[in-house]
């Protein structure tokens, strides 16, 4: 039987303030590790076990009961960094003299494609701001940004830069006959690229 000194719900409570006091956690981080913690001591419970006492083997049975009940694995890679970040506390409060969790690799997260726009969205965003550059209505220095706008889209397609790339572009690159752009990247990395 486990003691009431070192119950889940006051080890997470201890541990929910010291997240709140030396991390600084906000309402809505302290909530969810409050569920999620919540969640893994009622599985625990029905194990018979508590964190003070809990194997890596239970930890591994915890993470399957997820995945069999549906969870994402950005879900269960989430309540596996909650329980990691309970068991480090519960390791230098000195209630555990090991961390079961340690050892535990987290759910392979595939990573999403990139969503491009398709041909027609982006003929409609050329059409939209070449019109507004070519408004006679518009003030000067509205059609100055709409004709900006127009020339961004252009080479932002025409060359396949990325946007933090485009708006970081020297002045050099606009030179109509520069056949190259050179453009630092990632990594600060320079890279020519065909205008």
């Amino acid at each position: 039987m486990r003691s009431s000194k070192n119950s889940d719900a006051r080890l997470t409570s201890l541990f929910l303030d010291m997240l709140a006091a030396e991390q600084g956690a906000g309402d809505n981080t302290l909530d969810a590790y409050r569920r999620d913690l919540t969640d893994f001591s009622e599985f625990l419970a029905r194990a018979g076990k508590g964190f003070a006492s809990v194997e890596t083997q239970t930890l591994r049975d915890y993470l399957a009961d997820l995945d069999a009940r549906g969870f994402k694995s950005s879900s269960v890679a989430r309540r596996l960094s909650a329980i990691r970040h309970l068991f480090r506390f519960l390791l230098n409060e000195r209630v555990r003299s090991d961390d079961p969790a340690a050892i535990l690799s987290g759910p392979k997260r595939g990573r999403g494609l990139p969503k491009v726009l398709s041909i027609s969205d982006v003929d409609r965003l050329l059409v939209r701001a070449k019109a507004l550059a070519d408004a006679p209505e518009a003030s000067a220095p509205r059609r100055l940004r709409a004709m900006r706008l127009y020339c961004l889209l252009e080479v932002l397609y025409a060359t396949g830069l990325r946007v933090s790339e485009l708006v970081t572009l020297p002045l050099s690159a606009s030179r109509r006959d520069a056949r190259m752009i050179v453009v630092r990247g990632k990594g600060n990395k320079e890279r020519l690229v065909p205008r």
